[in-house]
């Protein structure tokens, strides 16, 4: 009859090895430089939350060869994908300005890329921004960390919905597409 698990049986329990906590990251946003002040760096205090992190990008659907009955497959030649949709969303609050400043610099972000108000459309270089992600321990240390050097807007905002029997607050999120990023990973097995 096999043991039973014990705590002392486990490697993980004896090494006191630390379960990954999925509030333990920061996300840091970078408009295009036409928006600029001092209210920017104030985006990384109303993230919330983070979808769409690249993780395995395959190699495209299977190909299958057959010989008499028996099929063999192989990765495609394509990729899947080669680009990545993340979704951030974000508190909004008011400064002492009365100034909603998260909405708005996410709003002039896209205003760059198209502006309803003025029919005005930019170019790629003006609209391109950056972000990076890094997820870490409750100490700090960083074990994963994605750069995200060229990413666009690719959603509208989320709009208001006004009631007067709720009192939620207003939240809002944004669809970004990145061409590409790159990632570190401690422990990474390289080939």
């Amino acid at each position: 009859m096999a043991g039973l698990p014990y705590w002392s049986n486990s490697v993980a329990a004896v090494n006191y090895y630390e379960p990954i906590y999925l509030n333990q990251f920061e996300v840091v946003l970078t408009p295009p430089a036409a928006i600029g002040g001092p209210n920017v760096a104030l985006l990384v205090e109303h993230v919330t939350k983070l979808t769409g992190l690249p993780e395995i990008n395959s190699a495209g659907a299977l190909i299958e060869q057959k010989y008499k009955f028996a099929t063999r497959s192989y990765a495609g030649g394509v990729p899947d994908k080669t680009t990545t949709d993340l979704t951030l969303e974000f508190t909004v609050n008011l400064n002492e300005e009365n100034d909603a400043y998260v909405y708005n610099i996410l709003r002039a972000w896209n205003d760059i890329v198209y502006n309803p108000q003025t029919g005005s459309q930019g170019l790629k270089r003006e609209y391109v921004g950056e972000m990076a992600c890094v997820v870490f321990d409750k100490r700090g240390n960083i074990f994963r960390e994605w750069k995200f050097p060229s990413i666009i807007p690719s959603g509208k905002l989320s709009e208001y919905t006004l009631d007067y029997a709720t009192s939620a607050i207003y939240n809002i999120s944004i669809q970004y597409r990145a061409d590409y990023w790159r990632e570190t990973r401690i422990g990474e097995i390289t080939i």
